[in-house]
């Protein structure tokens, strides 16, 4: 199953009809504000919340630098167990017994709770629960029930009074999967599974990280939940409509919008994946100082990116040469403005350029030509060409697009060529080498798609969906399939859904598996057509056949607990555990693993589970989330294995511990780092 963590934010406050037409209210009177902040990173019975402590730091760092609590009215609290939350938040059955009720001053406190960590429901009831750190995922009895805690803190509003707020946010997931990829908290899966909603009064404001069964996801880069990143990015002035005053409140609809907006695009980029944040509305400001530290960098580059592109898009030498005087430290597309302004001088060369063509291409001196070439060449292809250089695969400006940027998975990448991950593009590189070499070889259309990626990787959208658009024209069904994703999620344009539909369902018509894929996931969550579980799997079907990893194991559940047209086969399933393995999913790789360590050896003649889980660990990280994760599932791997993965580890310098075949925690960080070695020797 994807495993995914869900950063719920809610805003509690009591909001008269009276009140919601008054003007808003800014959340800025915080002497007597109370706050408590949790952060659970390290648990004793299930896997670690990577970014929980980072969480906790930067809400703390924006209650007192921006909101103004006072420090030693923030409660700051790490890897807190259940004694210690009810402590603070009172329990059910004296729900006014905690630390928060008795701090909290009656028409003088706003209150700001905040939880990052795991969150696991209880299958039966349906009911989501906070799990401290002594917690067990499978007992919900050991859970800090979320019920409870709306309950007691709708007392805890009703003492501080209507004029005041009490707001929740909460970063957990509630549907017994984690943030890692393929990593489940439950030891039964449950594929599908929605969460009940608790209830709540009628004055709370909530916003929630992500509905339904769709994940939530971290922000890699800042090392934050995605969805606490973008609040703390949003509050620090980047939500405001373009052209609003830059000083004043920011308005709760404007946070509203740009948190949708940005949150949704973020996980469908860095995941492939849904998520779409719940958010009430509110009659509130809050107020906009410096960013914090944990988000500052992103900040400056988003301002630097919408800087940019109003110079550009104003495209007058005045508005670029601004642009680099004024970009400060953060300036990423300082190059990319002199090359224009180089351009627009350059417009002379390329009238030289034109007069050496007619003077010496008319005559056939074409090699006099080429060493008469200076910055401009434009006729350099056609010299190559009439002077029998047709190879274009010669042209050491192809070369190094092909080297910088060429895609794994595009059909038209160039043989010998081993194609870069589209995390590890060098982005300013790429788009000089491609840029060159599309412009010398605009025949060849990888190079437009190349050019594309290296764009979007520098998250310059709109020039990155014109290359694709021009590969695409072309018949690239590579760029047809990023073309799709850019406008599926409103990059470079406005959101199109039935237009990204339509260019993922063309280049499947290609045999594009990954485009097959997305068919899938958009028949699947109704997303440009209307929601259709039957045709979403056979799309599905169809990918996994063309070799899609991702594809494959959607369909294992189909097959293991029947679907429309999917009848109820494991053996079936048990043999796509072993194409999504070969194909490179390590979740696959490490299910086949507990498989056989569980009696079902007999469905993978000539595997071991060792090396399976070894298999795993080189593809990097999420292979070892994968192998962390199998410690709470329902089938375990045999102590026998996990001491001879700790033998591995030990060997390669990576681990120290116990060789006591248990996922200790310094195993489990050991882990990451021996995934890491391995990854980067393959």
């Amino acid at each position: 199953m994807p495993a995914f963590l869900i950063v719920a934010l809610l805003w509690l406050g009591l909001v008269s009809t009276a009140i919601a037409q008054a003007p808003p209210v800014t959340l800025s009177d915080n002497a007597d504000s109370i706050a408590v902040v949790v952060g659970n990173k390290t648990y004793k019975q299930t896997s670690t919340v990577d970014f929980a402590h980072n969480d906790a730091e930067a809400i703390r760092t924006y209650l007192t630098g921006t909101l103004g609590f006072r420090e030693q009215n923030v409660f700051l609290m790490k890897d807190a167990t259940l004694g210690e939350l009810t402590q603070m938040f009172g329990s059910e059955a004296n729900p006014q017994g905690g630390k928060l009720w008795r701090s909290a001053v009656e028409g003088r406190s706003n209150v700001f709770v905040y939880y990052s960590g795991h969150g696991v429901p209880d299958l039966a009831t349906r009911q989501p629960f906070l799990l401290p750190q002594d917690g067990n995922p499978n007992a919900s009895e050991s859970g800090y029930a979320l019920q409870t805690l709306y309950r007691n803190l709708e007392l805890v509003r009703q003492k501080i009074g209507a004029q005041r707020q009490l707001i929740v946010m909460i970063d957990a997931c509630f549907t017994g999967e984690t943030g890692r990829k393929g990593e489940s908290l439950l030891a039964v899966s449950a594929p599908g599974f929605t969460p009940a909603k608790p209830r709540t009064g009628g004055g709370i404001i909530k916003l929630v990280a992500t509905s339904g069964t769709t994940p939530a996801n971290w922000d890699a880069n800042q090392k934050l939940g995605l969805f606490t990143s973008r609040f703390l990015m949003g509050a620090a002035g980047l939500a405001r409509p373009a052209g609003a005053p830059e000083t004043g409140p920011l308005a709760w609809s404007d946070l509203q919008r740009y948190l949708k907006d940005s949150v949704e695009a973020a996980a469908r980029r860095d995941s492939g994946r849904e998520q779409a944040p719940e958010i009430d509305l509110a009659s509130i400001a809050l107020p906009v100082a410096q960013p914090v530290p944990a988000v500052a960098r992103a900040v400056a580059l988003a301002r630097d990116e919408a800087n940019w592109q109003r110079a550009k898009a104003a495209g007058e030498r005045s508005a670029l040469e601004g642009y680099v005087a004024r970009c400060g430290e953060t300036c990423q597309y300082r190059e990319a403005a002199m090359a224009l302004l180089l351009e627009k001088s350059r417009s002379g060369e390329a009238a030289i350029d034109e007069q050496n063509w007619v003077r010496l291409g008319g005559s056939g001196r074409y090699e006099d030509y080429l060493k008469g070439c200076g910055a401009v060449c434009a006729y350099r292809s056609l010299a190559e060409g009439y002077l029998g250089r047709t190879d274009a695969s010669r042209d050491p400006r192809v070369q190094d697009c092909d080297e910088l940027a060429g895609d794994l998975n595009d059909p038209d990448r160039r043989e010998g060529v081993k194609g870069v991950k589209f995390a590890r593009i060098d982005a300013r590189a790429a788009i000089a080498a491609c840029k060159q070499a599309a412009e010398q070889q605009p025949q060849i259309r990888r190079l437009s798609y190349q050019l594309g990626r290296a764009y979007d990787k520098a998250e310059r959208y709109k020039d990155a969906l014109a290359a694709y658009d021009k590969a695409a024209d072309a018949g690239s069904a590579a760029a047809m399939n990023n073309l799709g994703a850019l406008y599926e999620n409103g990059q470079g344009s406005k959101v199109d859904l039935q237009k990204a539909f339509g260019l993922y369902e063309q280049a499947a018509g290609t045999g594009n598996a990954i485009a097959m894929s997305n068919v899938g996931r958009m028949l699947q969550y109704g997303r440009g057509r209307p929601r259709d579980e039957a045709a979403s799997l056979r799309w599905y079907q169809k990918a996994a056949e063309a070799g899609d990893a991702f594809s494959i194991a959607k369909l294992v559940p189909a097959y293991l607990e029947g679907r429309p047209g999917f009848p109820k086969n494991p053996q079936k399933g048990f043999d796509l555990f072993r194409q999504a393995a070969d194909k490179g999913d390590p979740i696959a790789m490490v299910s086949m693993a507990t498989l056989i360590d569980n009696g079902f050896g007999s469905f993978f003649p000539g595997t071991s589970s060792l090396q399976m889980l070894m298999k795993a660990l080189a593809k990097g990280e999420a292979g070892a989330a994968a192998i962390s994760a199998s410690d709470v599932s329902e089938q375990k791997l045999k102590p026998d294995t996990v001491r001879a993965l700790q033998r591995a580890a030990q060997k390669a310098d990576h681990y120290s511990g116990a060789i006591d075949g248990r996922f200790n925690p310094v195993f489990v960080r050991a882990l990451d780092g021996y995934a890491r070695s391995l990854e980067q020797e393959h």
